[in-house]
């Protein structure tokens, strides 16, 4: 196979998450380049991303990459893809996913006070966390993790949330800091949190079937159910969402999930997924 251009924002996660996968496609022989791309999600570092575009502002541009020819293969943090992807294109590959859970993060030997400001924009990890901690209040913070980092240092807020997948692959030295994740029951992660999702056209069919074989086949597993009922649900980007499926033995799952508030859960055997994805659906969405 020839070399594959490989597009990607330029953050340093980003940046990570590709070297990831080029990584595992050069074990496998092939040879890479990368191709970072600006998107309007990286362009605006004011305004929540609710605001302007919510799920796909950092994808689309990317898409486009792929489809004008300029690009191979695509990665994306899968929580970021928008409902429907562009068409002629398709999710092919996750590697082995990251720890999903949301932390809350405060400086060493801070405790939080009723009243404290914690720095998320996240309608859902705002509704969820306000489960737990009701006496916070919330304020939006943009940037990237060591960006937000800093203004946690500066005073800016009390805390700050962030998500345990990208603490875990930047290798951040978190020494000076407290870092409480939250159970996923807790705090529904968002869904396909700590996911990788390597996107190409879907007429690459050889390109196709290489992302498939170097997947992670749990990861695959969890990605698709996590997708799937992400993607029946269709609500507006400003509404919380959770979504977090656990695979168990003997082809056991759970799947859990939060809208606006509301928290439902099934578990069941893998192979009756989808009856369990609509049963979730009718139960949260249908209805509102």
């Amino acid at each position: 196979m020839e070399k594959l251009i490989v597009a990607t924002r330029g953050s340093r996660l980003a940046l990570v998450q590709t070297e990831i996968v080029c990584r595992m496609l050069a074990d496998v022989g092939v040879e890479t380049e990368i191709r970072t791309i600006t998107t309007a999600g990286d362009r605006d570092r004011i305004h929540a991303l609710v605001k302007i575009g919510g799920r796909g502002i950092f994808v689309r541009e990317i898409e486009r990459e792929l489809l004008c020819g300029e690009a191979d293969i695509a990665v994306h943090s899968a929580k970021d893809l928008p409902y429907q992807l562009a068409e002629g294109l398709l999710i092919a590959g996750t590697p082995r996913a990251a720890d999903p859970r949301d932390a809350l993060v405060l400086l060493q030997g801070k405790e939080l006070c009723p009243g404290d400001v914690v720095g998320t924009g996240s309608p859902r990890r705002i509704q969820e966390i306000h489960r737990q901690l009701p006496e916070l209040t919330f304020r939006d913070i943009r940037g990237n993790v060591t960006t937000r980092l800093h203004k946690l240092e500066r005073g800016e807020y009390a805390a700050i949330v962030l998500a345990m997948a990208g603490i875990e692959r930047l290798g951040l030295d978190m020494d000076r800091f407290q870092v409480l994740p939250f159970a996923v029951d807790q705090v529904i992660p968002a869904g396909c949190q700590g996911i990788i999702g390597i996107e190409c056209r879907k007429g690459d069919k050889d390109l196709v079937r290489l992302l498939q074989q170097i997947s992670d086949p749990e990861t695959w597993r969890r990605f698709q159910w996590e997708r799937k009922l992400f993607c029946s649900m269709k609500v507006d980007c400003s509404c919380p969402v959770g979504i977090h499926c656990r695979l168990g033995d003997k082809e056991q799952m759970e799947i859990m999930a939060m809208v606006d508030g509301k928290r439902a859960q099934r578990m069941g055997k893998e192979k009756d997924g989808t009856a369990l994805c609509q049963s979730l659906k009718e139960e949260l969405y249908d209805g509102r």
